[in-house]
């Protein structure tokens, strides 16, 4: 008979994995195999199949499916640190965004001016999370906003900022995950954060 026990090797494996079967899910999320294969025919859970017919899950898929259904995040599942991308073209908003999301740990901060380059480096380095400003040069914020969520394949959330309370209406029609006024209160943009990436 198969041991199925979680052991500290198998923690390891299934962190630095991209593809998962049913059964490596079933653990990782301590449910039955059966409520895996549920979610993957009810089409909740985007998955493949082997020439063999057997079903694979892909990493990202399944880390967007755990999101959007909000369910917690095992941290075996968490390789490295979360990638945020910050949008902002003030010097000063990025420096204080970016030392205090990186005291926080666990995330790996990067940032970007204005819109063209954002939605460049939002292919390029494929972003957990986008904290974007709605006043950017180029593309405004609404705009990248709405081309990221249009891209049903791009599983970004996305903290729209803007010193502008009027905008908070269209940044949500555009797909943004949630409206924050500026200035921007840290701590409840990291808790937003946490949310959003379903950090335990």
């Amino acid at each position: 008979m198969t041991n199925l026990t979680f052991t500290d090797s198998m923690v390891g494996q299934l962190k630095t994995k991209t593809i998962y079967t049913t059964h490596d899910i079933s653990r990782l999320l301590q449910v039955n195999p059966r409520s895996v294969i549920n979610w993957i025919e009810q089409n909740l859970l985007p998955s493949y199949r082997t020439p063999g017919g057997h079903r694979r899950v892909r990493r990202d898929d399944l880390l967007a499916f755990l999101r959007k259904h909000q369910i917690p995040t095992p941290a075996s599942l968490v390789e490295g640190k979360f990638r945020i991308l910050i949008v902002e073209d003030e010097e000063e908003v990025v420096t204080l965004l970016k030392t205090y999301l990186q005291r926080q740990g666990g995330y790996e901060v990067a940032a970007a001016s204005n819109g063209i380059n954002a939605l460049i480096d939002v292919g390029r380095i494929k972003p957990d999370l986008l904290i974007l400003d709605v006043m950017i040069p180029g593309v405004d914020g609404i705009e990248v906003c709405r081309r990221i969520k249009d891209d049903s394949a791009n599983k970004t959330a996305i903290i729209v900022i803007s010193g502008n309370a009027e905008s908070e209406k269209k940044v949500l029609q555009a797909g943004a995950d949630v409206f924050m006024p500026k200035p921007v209160d840290l701590e409840k943009l990291h808790a937003e954060a946490q949310r959003l990436l379903r950090v335990l």
